[in-house]
């Protein structure tokens, strides 16, 4: 399920420009007041909110305008009345109504206005029509993809560049391990998931922009992640590209990455 969510706050507010891990926090907060069924619906999937398991989603940017931008101190000082922000789950669309009204219930806390902590309430929100997927698809990046790997001789994780020659290897191994996981670790091919046979295929379509999002305190222990704005086009298995379409493409999706939509033009 994919919901835009327009949601309200006080001209002036100022708000950091890695606001990423405040959303992250909300969407935690607000899985976390799951009612009984949607939390035995998680459950049974393998995940408990409570302990923040739950990783199946992933957003997009912040719809900001108009805005102030302070290099120095890193914040947006808000204009407007309003933003948007568009909330991305691997979930049975059944929860729909019952997620929107969490939302509703449970204000984002980020940035200050007027010295004091600042809040955004939900006041409207749009449920976006579930689109057939095809099993070859182009794609923009609305946050950034970040796919990483191991060089040999080095232990650190290395940020994978989009046109790199063994990008597409890892892209795909990221999208497969997380799916296995989605599932409870058994087999994808016994499920009828994946077929090992099915030639998957990555092409770059736009010139990579680099982005590094510094991140606030988190269970994973990451300071900052680094991540690629780009247009593509992958074949892939049906249900493996509807999950990585509703829960994130690359690595940390709930951290504010993966999140994209269907290229159009």
């Amino acid at each position: 399920m994919r919901i835009q969510f327009s949601l309200s706050c006080q001209k002036g507010t100022v708000i950091p420009i890695n606001y990423q891990s405040e959303i992250s926090n909300w969407i935690f907060t607000v899985l976390s007041k799951a009612g009984a069924e949607l939390s035995q619906h998680i459950q049974q999937m393998g995940f408990d909110v409570g302990t923040r398991t739950f990783r199946l989603f992933t957003f997009s940017p912040l719809a900001i305008y108009p805005y102030e931008m302070d290099q120095m101190r890193q914040e947006f000082k808000l204009l407007g009345q309003q933003v948007r922000v568009t909330v991305s789950f691997y979930l049975d669309p059944a929860y729909e109504s019952h997620i929107i009204q969490l939302f509703r219930h449970t204000p984002l806390e980020m940035g200050i206005f007027e010295g004091k902590p600042a809040q955004f309430s939900v006041k409207h929100w749009q449920v976006q029509q579930r689109i057939p997927l095809k099993e070859t698809l182009q794609f923009r990046a609305l946050s950034p993809i970040s796919i990483t790997g191991v060089e040999e001789g080095k232990n650190a994780r290395q940020f994978i560049l989009p046109d790199s020659d063994t990008y597409d290897i890892s892209f795909f191994n990221h999208a497969v391990r997380r799916f296995k996981a989605a599932m409870q670790y058994r087999s994808l091919a016994g499920l009828g998931l994946l077929d090992p046979a099915f030639p998957m295929s990555y092409r770059l379509l736009s010139q990579p922009k680099s982005r590094l999002i510094h991140l606030k305190p988190n269970a994973d222990g990451l300071t900052q992640l680094r991540g690629f704005l780009y247009e593509f086009e992958v074949s892939m298995p049906k249900p493996l590209l509807e999950f990585c379409y509703y829960a994130g493409f690359g690595e940390y999706p709930y951290l504010g990455f993966g999140c994209v939509e269907i290229k159009t033009s």
